[in-house]
């Protein structure tokens, strides 16, 4: 037998001999068909109509008294909006940057990381020509009009790219280095990830359940294996990508079904095609679960269905490995996810919401926790949503 005939045996053994120490879960994840590459992508800075900001619930540890139900004073001309459930912060159509409510290790971006409430919003020095805002707990990063990010709050590890530099917070706005290029992004709380005008995504932070492919390092890199993406989003231990074929890829953890792989379990550096998704144009991520929106207007939901987050009618904590439609909903043209909660706007600015969160003070009639999808009354159609807070149009 020839060298080369040896080294195949030897090849072959190993392989045996590590399907053999696979579990079920792991040899399915590991056999789950590839994430297909599919056309070329040039994805642009979504084009976002303008504004006011309106909350419909108040943020964690606002003081009593200190929030009403409302527009938001001084919010007009909003293009894009994040609300991590302490913080808010806002880009206006001039491209400044403004922030208001608790101020959790400089997340409000003024300098102090000392806790406080600010009921006001004030304008974020140093930051800007905005384009849109994300949040990542209390971690914000704004994606500037010429494709660099700006991040600042509570988790210097992701704001310094990955890069460890103490534990403390960021209080004032920094640059990401080597973040470029970047139309859209989705951070998750533990590692971040943010799409290209070349269709490659970026990713940095922990990487525990090889979100960030099957690499070591914590530091911002292009996660390999996926190409031609339009829109991207952390998921807990996963993260889903649409491309520009309308089909959907995920890789990280499969503990709560994320890749669309039965039985759940086990995990991937590796993307994955999720099955039975097509012309899908836009996916949001919550707590292990998952959120895809097609063309035809019908939101697709799997992962953790906790408390009604998969839109079912069922509130245990359930998964669902296969994407399933949420029902009850007219036709939607954009989602949005926040925990266990998951938000949908109809082509007539009306906002939906299913799963933990989706009541408001002031509106009885709409459940604490909605194993179904309902409506959250608003004084005019909504333009975008995150979290409490949604941008409405001005009549």
């Amino acid at each position: 037998m020839t060298a080369r005939s040896w080294l195949r045996v030897l090849v072959a053994g190993a392989a045996i001999l590590t399907l053999a120490g696979c579990s079920k879960e792991d040899r399915a994840v590991m056999f789950a068909p590839g994430c297909p590459e599919g056309p070329a992508a040039r994805p642009l800075q979504r084009e976002l109509p303008a504004g006011t900001a309106w909350a419909w619930g108040k943020p964690f540890n606002a003081p009593a008294g200190s929030f009403q139900e409302g527009a938001v004073p001084g919010l007009t001309d909003v293009v894009s909006i994040a609300d991590s459930g302490h913080t808010i912060v806002a880009v206006r159509a001039d491209g400044t940057v403004w922030s208001y409510g608790t101020n959790a290790s400089g997340s409000l971006g003024r300098g102090s990381q000392e806790r406080s409430y600010e009921a006001e919003p004030r304008q974020v020095t140093g930051v800007g020509p905005a384009h849109a805002v994300y949040s990542s707990g209390p971690t914000f990063y704004v994606v500037l009009r010429d494709g660099t990010v700006t991040a600042w709050g509570s988790d210097r590890f992701l704001v310094k790219g990955g890069q460890q530099e103490g534990y403390d917070g960021v209080a004032v706005p920094e640059r990401v280095s080597r973040a470029g290029n970047v139309v859209a992004m989705g951070p998750g709380l533990l590692n971040t990830f943010a799409l290209r005008s070349d269709g490659r995504v970026l990713g940095w932070g922990i990487n525990v359940t090889d979100v960030l492919g099957d690499r070591h390092g914590t530091r911002i890199g292009t996660v390999p294996g996926v190409e031609g993406v339009v829109d991207v989003s952390a998921a807990g231990g996963a993260v889903v990508a649409v491309k520009a074929d309308g089909k959907v890829c995920a890789w990280g953890s499969n503990v709560h079904g994320l890749l669309g792989v039965e039985p759940a379990g086990g995990q991937s550096a590796r993307p994955v095609q999720v099955d039975g998704l097509k012309g899908v144009v836009q996916v949001a991520g919550g707590s292990d679960v998952a959120y895809a929106l097609d063309r035809d207007g019908v939101v697709w939901a799997w992962g953790r269905g906790v408390s009604g987050a998969l839109g079912d009618g069922d509130t245990s904590d359930h998964i669902s490995a296969k994407p399933t439609r949420v029902t009850g909903l007219p036709k939607m043209r954009r989602i949005s996810a926040f925990g266990f909660t998951g938000y949908a706007i109809d082509t007539e600015g009306g906002l939906w919401a299913w799963g933990s969160d989706t009541d408001t003070a002031k509106h009885a009639n709409v459940p604490k926790s909605a194993a179904t999808p309902v409506r959250i009354p608003l004084p005019a159609p909504a333009l975008d949503v995150s979290y409490h807070h949604v941008i409405i149009q001005d009549q």
